[in-house]
């Protein structure tokens, strides 16, 4: 019999593809508010001007530098700054429509349901560990279908830390009853998912879908969901 009860997952990027979602969503927004004649030439140049400041921005989120408020209005004004375009109510409306479509636009990572499914006829315990902003991973959830799967949620905003702090990794075992040794992590992003896990001795299983090179060395390293399945 394993030794682990309790299976903690990253959402974005882990078992929601954030990536998809987020190129569906700026296909729709283009079109909404006809952002050809503000001479963004199409969506894909659009999204790809805005995943550089994203991920900044959110960089800086995590460290507690600035709110989502600021977060999700910024992403926007940003990258219509560089297509030299002012306007601030413009950037406000497409962070609001983008949060609403990309939680909406329904898309898993490949074999999410199979792996969860598995695990639950293992009769493990599932969580979820996100720094994502609460209204809005709770609509993927229930759009998705994930909710049924996840018996408990941890989203930073609500616990008072982000990850990669340690905190949040001990708030969520100890919440439902688990232990360092009994608990393992599962996460795309080495340094805010796993390298914490690591320090704090939890077992951890880096899903490296995008087959990043990297020195680190980890408890169990996978490139397809399915393969936790050989694992736990």
């Amino acid at each position: 019999m394993t030794k682990y009860q309790h299976i903690f997952f990253d959402l974005d990027n882990t078992l929601w593809d954030f990536d998809k979602s987020s190129i569906l969503a700026f296909d729709k927004i283009y079109e909404i508010f006809n952002l050809i004649n503000y001479g963004i030439p199409n969506a894909k140049d659009f999204h790809k001007t805005y995943f550089d400041h994203n991920n900044r921005l959110w960089e800086q989120y995590r460290q507690g530098k600035i709110d989502k408020e600021f977060l999700k209005t910024e992403r926007f004004r940003l990258p219509l700054n560089d297509y030299g375009i002012v306007n601030e109510k413009l950037a406000i409306d497409l962070g609001e429509s983008y949060t609403d479509l990309a939680a909406r636009l329904v898309a898993l990572v490949p074999n999410t349901m199979e792996t969860l499914t598995y695990l639950k006829e293992k009769n493990y315990k599932i969580h979820l560990i996100t720094n994502g902003f609460l209204e809005v991973q709770s609509i993927k959830m229930k759009a998705s279908g994930l909710d049924m799967m996840i018996d408990y949620s941890f989203v930073s905003e609500v616990v008072g830390f982000k990850k990669p702090d340690h905190r949040i990794f001990h708030h969520a075992i100890n919440e439902v009853g688990g232990s360092i040794e009994n608990s393992v992590m599962i996460g795309d992003d080495l340094s805010v998912d796993i390298i914490p896990a690591k320090e704090i001795g939890m077992t951890h299983i880096y899903f490296n879908r995008k087959k990043i090179s990297h020195n680190e060395k980890l408890d169990y390293e996978i490139y397809d969901l399915i393969e936790i399945c050989d694992i736990i």
